[in-house]
């Protein structure tokens, strides 16, 4: 029920597609509210009540690394599907490929044969060139620009604002900071900000 699920709520709205939009959140004290006039009816366990066949779920949430798909996998064991929100206001090319249970914010493009794993987050006007590939779980912020042939492993994170340039690859688990210009592959784990982008020193 936070930022991003507001977020989804108006893709959903834009796209007509919010009648019969429920929250969930493990949060107690925001039990029996509302989020722009939709209810939180209590914490996960509430899925338990509804009919798999008919329920699908999108995991609204993007602030903790690797916390989203997590949660994705809870609920895909659960026996529920994924759908995915996708604001119609962004540009998705025709030979992209995506996932389940992705999320795309406003403005945003996603270019020819990229591929968009499932249980990732692409924030507002992000650019995301062609042969992209995002893996399960990554986040891009918002303005981020991913350009030609970029691979950006799971649970993975882009900043805001950031740049990777051609070809490269930032590996599992890793951060680009905000604003950071990423001209070489980020290992694995590692953060890196600045511009260049670098690794943070211990």
């Amino acid at each position: 029920a936070g930022e991003q699920g507001r977020v989804v709520l108006d893709i959903l709205r834009r796209g007509g597609k919010d009648e019969d939009v429920i929250f969930v959140d493990d949060d107690e004290s925001l039990w029996g509210t509302e989020v722009n006039g939709k209810e939180i009816v209590g914490g996960k366990g509430e899925l338990e009540k509804l009919e798999k066949e008919e329920a699908r779920v999108v995991v609204a949430f993007g602030d903790e690394q690797g916390v989203r798909m997590r949660i994705a996998d809870r609920i895909l064991d659960r026996g529920f599907s994924l759908f995915s929100a996708i604001d119609n206001r962004s540009t998705v090319s025709d030979s992209a490929t995506l996932g389940e249970g992705v999320i795309f914010n406003a403005e945003s493009y996603i270019g020819p044969d990229a591929e968009v794993c499932d249980v990732v987050l692409v924030d507002s006007a992000v650019s995301i060139s062609h042969d992209v590939i995002l893996e399960r779980g990554a986040t891009v912020g918002p303005n981020a620009t991913l350009a030609g042939g970029v691979q950006v492993g799971s649970d993975a994170y882009i900043g805001a604002g950031a740049t990777v340039i051609d070809d490269l690859t930032v590996g599992e688990e890793a951060f680009v900071g905000a604003g950071a210009v990423v001209t070489s592959d980020v290992p694995e784990g590692e953060t890196v900000v600045g511009v260049p982008a670098a690794p943070i020193e211990d």
